[in-house]
């Protein structure tokens, strides 16, 4: 008989999903899907759900938190729905699963009833970032607070009003704090805990006491090549993917075109997505808007500019590159959290601004650094290692996870398991 999971999802994975989160999920559902009975239960945040009952549920969560002494975090409580536990604990009494999955630290309140019902089964909870370390990185670097997949649905007003200045620094301690003890919280209820970067789990382990630092697994979203890497054809290009809905290529489309603006060099930047903002006109930056195939974007004569200046996670836009036969240049903090690190990708300011500049001096040196950049991803990131990965972490039991475990193992290598 085969093992029945039980994948407890925050949103809907759409079956073509190319890109970020939603890509991830879908890889995760077809790596665990062939080798088990699966089936999903949507959890949706109160935005999206709507209904004057689920607001009052979210209210009475904050409330009941800091009457307790023991905060909850919004974006938590966003999620709070007695209706949805009632609805799961049926679901978990019909269906009886082996091992039950989490999306994200943002149902760590649905983990203690899950346990009540299933016993010593398996937990995972799959945090992908770890939220208490980015609303760290946001307050230290007083930077706007950003609904990511929820922007649809969260009233624009609402979003404003948290980005006052005031009102944002107060919220992102707020979160830091209430999230750091939620996450505790989940580990200490699961049997294991996935994250995608190998920084935000030594950051989640420096939380832990050695016992539950061993829960900790890093799986990364795969890679799938699709061109092997060639040498940029003449006349170069630089390239930049990526809609300003998002702020982290804000902040890299405002790094980009400030270097243009300076630098003025000769090699053009091409900025693909769409946009929401207006940009003034810079020398030899051209916007092409939403680009119908990776190939547009990727060409034989392009160069991926990947500069990032927003830590946690890890960078899908170097990945994407490499898959595409593109050489990915950027920061340290580009490739934070992929277990690689070459200064020939990952350039300081000053190496940028010359390459920019001239990248014919340094151009030899980048392309060694891409291509072994192409094979690490091509031995650790791979389709195949990211199923083993996750097939080999649903063969958890409560009697192996009781065992002494080896510490938590980076991306590019196998989990102990």
């Amino acid at each position: 008989m085969r093992k029945r999971v039980l994948m407890v999802m925050t949103r809907e994975i759409p079956p073509e999903a190319t890109n970020g989160r939603e890509r991830t999920l879908r890889f995760i559902r077809e790596a665990i899907g062939s080798e088990v009975e699966l089936r999903e239960f949507t959890v949706r945040s109160l935005f999206e759900s709507g209904g004057l009952t689920a607001k009052m549920g979210a209210f009475l969560r904050l409330l009941r938190g800091i009457a307790t002494g023991v905060p909850c975090a919004l974006q938590v409580a966003m999620f709070a729905d007695r209706r949805k536990e009632r609805e799961l604990a049926a679901v978990i009494a019909e269906f009886k699963p082996d091992v039950v999955y989490l999306d994200g630290i943002r149902l760590v309140d649905y983990a203690p009833g899950i346990r009540v019902l299933i016993g010593r089964r398996p937990i995972i909870f799959d945090f992908d970032d770890l939220m208490s370390r980015r609303a760290a990185i946001l307050h230290d670097a007083r930077l706007p607070v950003s609904p990511g997949y929820l922007t649809k649905s969260i009233p624009g007003p609402l979003v404003r009003l948290a980005n006052a200045s005031f009102i944002r620094q107060t919220f992102l301690q707020y979160e830091r704090y209430c999230l750091q003890r939620q996450e505790r919280q989940a580990v200490e209820a699961a049997h294991a805990v996935t994250l995608v970067s190998t920084d935000d789990a030594r950051a989640l382990g420096a939380l832990l006491d050695a016992r539950a630092m061993r829960k900790i697994h890093v799986i990364a979203p795969p890679v799938t090549s699709t061109r092997p890497l060639t040498r940029p054809s003449d006349p170069l290009r630089f390239v930049f993917i990526g809609s300003d809905t998002q702020l982290q290529n804000r902040l890299s489309i405002d790094y980009l075109l400030g270097l243009w603006k300076r630098l003025e060099p000769r090699t053009p930047l091409v900025i693909y997505g769409r946009m929401v903002r207006e940009y003034d006109a810079v020398p030899n930056v051209r916007f092409a808007g939403f680009a119908p195939s990776h190939d547009d974007v990727y060409t034989t004569s392009s160069i991926a500019m990947c500069p990032a200046f927003l830590g946690g996670g890890i960078k899908s836009k170097v990945l994407e590159a490499i898959s595409h036969g593109c050489p990915p240049v950027g920061n340290a903090t580009a490739y934070e959290g992929l277990g690689f690190h070459d200064d020939s990708l990952a350039m300081s300011e000053a190496d940028l601004e010359r390459f920019v500049t001239d990248p014919s001096q340094n151009l030899d040196a980048v392309l060694d650094a891409a291509a072994t950049f192409a094979s690490y991803c091509e031995a650790h990131y791979s389709v195949t290692a990211f199923a083993t990965r996750w097939r080999n972490l649903l063969a958890l039991s409560p009697a192996v996870q009781m065992q002494p475990a080896s510490p938590p193992m980076p991306a590019h290598q196998p989990l102990h398991l």
